[in-house]
């Protein structure tokens, strides 16, 4: 059995004795809801759209998940949330949903005895840190971020000036040289990793973000050295305290206090945050680095479990999604999740996996995948036939084939749309044969990224092919669930950019439209052309025609009888949002 060779121990026995106190209270009525809320809110439980349960997070920084974690995550969903199952999101955290209030403890105690804790996962503090997934086996990166990563993490775990803010604040670290898998462009801190004149550290953007009002990371520092990295970060984090707006949430993110200071009217704040750490010798402060990670020993089972052969046709198309690490002899299997759900029994499989052919851990990446790391080359057709036993060999990871989705109404009260209906029914067209098929085998770089509502938790905004959810009032009490179409979002070793308004799309026409978009670049690309920058450049004209009947037209001459349906419902469709919590 591997053991896993990074400290991921982040919980304690009195988080867990504290919320049974406060709850205790609440159900005395010695608390009231407001301030219950805000506080299981910063404990990760967060409310949803059914009434009587709530959904847990639970907090992985870096995307670590050791193989105790899995299994706890296994018993959870089996004996606790209804539909036995748990999704990875797009930030690298477990949600479990559909959990009374009642068993939160239980459930918040078995994560806590392997060393998993969801503090600070909700509410106005400084969410999961997250790390790139190939962080130590990357061959591009001039170091190991998670190390760096981990550090702040337990610097601002429970810490009060990292955790009553007045919004959510997210950090991300990336290592690789030419991909931003960490997404640090659109972070409220991002930090790459850099050398300069042989001392490593870090380029560091701030005051990047997503929801209804996309911006960019601004460059803050070309470089800072990694003995300042705390400090730095401390520094951000008490100006974002300090000028925060804690009055209107909707205007409280720190691109928010950027835009309201300017560029150097931010960047005087930050350095007078700086100077104060300074004063009081808290600027540099030395990182203590763990021993450069090694091979894991080879699991004496390995060699003899179940196998494929080589040839197998099936097999072959996997391993194009098979990357190899800067390690020889080394590989990293992504292991695609539909929708980014994972079930109880793949839990605990999972966790043989990553002990008998890994180091004993897996790592969730921001396409809500999981990666399988340090896999042997020769053992790749036994990780295969293991991971086709549980329902886990799909060969579409990062692909066209694998869309990221937001939970949408399915849970959430800001939703609009079943958006997880529409992944489920975009990746149907994807695999329909017909004329459309060498369409979709061309454009199979491509992402397709969808939200049930504008506020961006699935990332439309960042896509070559985005989604958001809308209604259309069409009268008679009637509405249209609709989705706004983006596109060429995206990221590159430059930054982010957001995809264009397009037009918005019935949802039950949204599959012939993304089978349209991709008749149109195979038809109408430039030689060598990617998909992702034929949709940056395609017109909003040419994108419209190519659309066609897929359009609700404006006189609704065009309407047919289930655009008033939404995807995966049998009844007419008709807004509910509630109030959510997101920014409570």
């Amino acid at each position: 059995m591997q053991e896993a060779r990074h400290d991921t121990h982040y919980a304690r026995p009195e988080d867990v004795e504290e919320f049974v106190r406060v709850l205790e209270a609440f159900e005395r009525s010695e608390l009231t809801a407001e301030d219950f809320r805000a506080f299981r809110l910063t404990r990760g439980v967060y409310g949803q759209r059914q009434k009587d349960v709530n959904m847990l997070r639970i907090k992985l920084p870096g995307g670590i998940l050791s193989a105790a974690a899995l299994r706890a995550s296994a018993t959870i969903a089996r004996d606790l949330a209804p539909w036995k199952k748990g999704h990875i999101t797009t930030r690298q955290n477990i949600q479990l949903h559909n959990i009374p209030l009642s068993d939160m403890p239980i459930a918040l105690a078995r994560y806590a005895e392997v060393g998993v804790t969801s503090v600070e996962a909700c509410g106005n503090t400084v969410r999961n840190v997250t790390a790139c997934p190939f962080a130590g086996v990357s061959a591009t990166e001039p170091f190991d971020v998670t190390p760096y990563m981990q550090a702040v993490v337990r610097m601002c775990l429970r810490a009060p000036w990292a955790n009553d803010l007045p919004r959510k604040f997210k950090m991300a670290f990336e290592g690789c040289t030419h991909e931003d898998h960490a997404q640090t462009a659109i972070n409220d801190v991002g930090m790459r990793a850099k050398v300069q004149g042989g001392v490593r550290g870090f380029e560091v953007f701030v005051a990047g973000g997503l929801s209804t009002s996309p911006r960019p990371g601004h460059r803050l520092h070309d470089f800072i050295p990694e003995d300042e990295l705390l400090a730095r970060v401390e520094a951000i984090i008490r100006m974002f305290g300090l000028l925060g707006n804690r009055k209107n949430k909707a205007r409280a993110r720190l691109k928010y206090v950027m835009k309201n200071l300017g560029v150097d009217g931010f960047v005087a704040a930050y350095e007078a945050e700086v100077q104060k750490l300074a004063e009081q010798g808290q600027l540099v402060r030395p990182i203590e680095l763990p021993p450069e990670e090694s091979a894991p020993a080879e699991h004496p089972e390995a060699a003899q479990s179940p196998h494929v052969d080589a040839d197998d046709p099936a097999y072959r198309e996997w391993l194009r999604t098979v990357d190899p690490q800067k390690q020889p002899g080394f590989a990293t299997v992504t292991i695609k999740l539909y929708r980014g759900d994972i079930s109880a029994d793949q839990f605990d499989a999972l966790a043989q996996l990553a002990e008998r052919f890994s180091d004993g851990t897996l790592r969730a990446g921001n396409r809500q995948n999981l990666m399988l790391r340090w896999v042997r080359t020769e053992h790749l057709p036994h990780v295969y036939a293991a991971l086709r036993a549980i329902d886990l060999a799909d060969a579409g990871s990062n692909t066209i084939h694998d869309i990221v989705s937001c939970p949408g109404a399915d849970t959430c009260n800001l939703a609009v749309t079943s958006s997880m209906s529409l992944a489920a029914h975009l990746t149907r067209y994807l695999k329909k044969p017909g004329a459309s098929a060498d369409s979709v085998e061309l454009s199979r770089g491509l992402d397709i990224k969808i939200s049930g509502c504008p506020n961006s938790c699935g990332q439309h905004h960042v896509a070559a092919i985005g989604f958001h959810g809308t209604v259309r009032h069409v009268g008679e009490g009637r509405q249209v669930p609709e989705y706004q179409l983006h596109l060429g979002g995206g990221f590159d070793e430059n930054g982010v950019e957001f995809g264009r308004h397009i037009v918005k799309i019935p949802a039950q026409r949204a599959g012939d439209a993304l089978l349209a978009l991709l008749d149109l670049y195979r038809d109408e690309r430039e030689d060598g052309e990617a998909p992702r920058a034929f949709f940056q450049r395609v017109s909003k004209e040419d994108v419209i025609a190519a659309l066609g009947d897929s359009v609700l037209a404006l006189d609704l001459s065009n309407m047919r009888d289930d655009d008033t349906r939404d995807l995966g419902q049998d009844a007419g469709f008709n807004v509910m949002i509630g109030a959510g919590e997101c920014a409570a």
